[in-house]
């Protein structure tokens, strides 16, 4: 009998987990991203608006590491900071990676390669100009093929601190690239910059399925409770 219960909820366990299919997206830079890429770091921050060259290798805080740079493109992206060349809604301080759309560049989306699967990322991220956008993050895998789309609004404005995080994650150590892009009401859309990236290392238990063991766990600790009581009975 223990066998088999123990046995059911592995299956149970099982079927949840081939159902987590798709991205799932984030924009409260929660917990599980827990490694940092801080482009101040890696590239600095003087306030003078230094290019760099697509693709540029960067190295996160835990270790990993990867390239960034624009899409479809060999331009070289800006390296700015929140409160001197950039005077947005970020956190204060932050380094910047911005795609120049409105320095003469082609507008294009920043993306950014890992040399290892991760379960997911994120960035803090804003348009251009002022007023509301439209930003998306897309995650894909070893052969560069889509695993989906995560899209949300923010705003816009002048201020430190309230800038948009968005993020996405799945449930396998399968993104190997991941995509943002911001579109505004600016005439060189998309026209934006992301913060500090987050990197999704190890897997999340999705809470539905936290309850849900918890629930049959508790199920077989009655189970085992009668059982016992039976078989005393039985004696």
């Amino acid at each position: 009998m223990k066998k088999t219960f123990v046995l059911c909820l592995l299956c149970l366990a099982l079927g949840i987990g081939n159902a987590w299919a798709g991205v799932i997206g984030s924009t409260t830079n929660p917990a599980q991203f827990n490694d940092l890429v801080d482009w101040c770091v890696q590239y600095g921050c003087a306030n003078d608006y230094t290019q760099f060259p697509t693709p540029q290798s960067w190295t996160s805080a835990g270790g990993n590491t990867g390239q960034v740079g624009l899409v479809g493109t060999m331009q070289s992206f800006y390296n700015l900071q929140q409160g001197g060349t950039w005077n947005g809604n970020f956190p204060s301080g932050m380094g910047l990676i911005y795609n120049g759309a409105s320095f003469g560049n082609t507008p294009a989306d920043i993306a950014a390669t890992f040399d290892q699967g991760l379960y997911g990322a994120g960035a803090w991220i804003q348009a251009n100009y002022y007023g509301p956008f439209t930003a998306s993050i897309t995650l894909f895998d070893v052969n560069d093929q889509s695993l989906g789309t995560f899209t949300t609004t923010g705003t816009s404005k002048y201020g430190p601190g309230t800038a948009l995080f968005i993020g996405g994650y799945i449930y396998t150590p399968d993104v190997w690239a991941v995509q943002f892009d911001a579109t505004g009401s600016g005439g060189n859309e998309p026209d934006f910059a992301i913060g500090t990236m987050g990197l999704q290392t190890t897997v999340t238990p999705e809470p539905t399925t936290l309850l849900l063991m918890g629930t049959l766990l508790g199920l077989h600790g009655i189970v085992r409770r009668r059982m016992a009581r039976k078989h005393k009975e039985v004696l």
